[in-house]
């Protein structure tokens, strides 16, 4: 090997320099995104577990609607240990039109993520 060749041989310390913060602008936006998908996979569990909560309710009283003396409205909660994850809060509205149906209004209040709360609405129309 003559001096010219060991001279281009390597790495300058630039080209180093700049490749090790390309490498950490990927691995702090890798890291960014983990976190952000993590916060949605609770999200979507916990709404998951409020909404399947809803649903159970639901059909429940679907049964319940065409029995005038179980036709009340009301409130269960759902809990993991001592606090509460979900609270469903139902209404029974006769149709002026029809006697015979009935509409069911569910609301579903929620925990979210920094102890907020969230409620969805679900509704159906019973025939009896």
């Amino acid at each position: 090997m003559n001096a010219k060749n060991k001279a281009q041989a390597g790495f300058t310390i630039v080209e180093v320099i700049i490749a090790i913060i390309v490498l950490t602008v990927g691995l702090l936006g890798l890291v960014t995104t983990a976190a952000l998908v993590t916060r949605m996979i609770t999200r979507g569990q916990r709404a998951a577990v409020s909404s399947s909560f809803a649903q159970r309710r639901l059909e429940l009283l679907r049964n319940a609607a065409c029995i005038p003396a179980q036709r009340a409205n009301g409130s269960d909660t759902l809990r993991r240990g001592s606090t509460w994850v979900a609270i469903n809060t139902w209404t029974f509205t006769a149709n002026p039109n029809s006697p015979t149906i009935f509409r069911l209004k569910i609301l579903t209040t929620s925990k979210t993520i920094q102890e907020r709360t969230r409620v969805d609405t679900m509704e159906t129309t019973i025939p009896c």
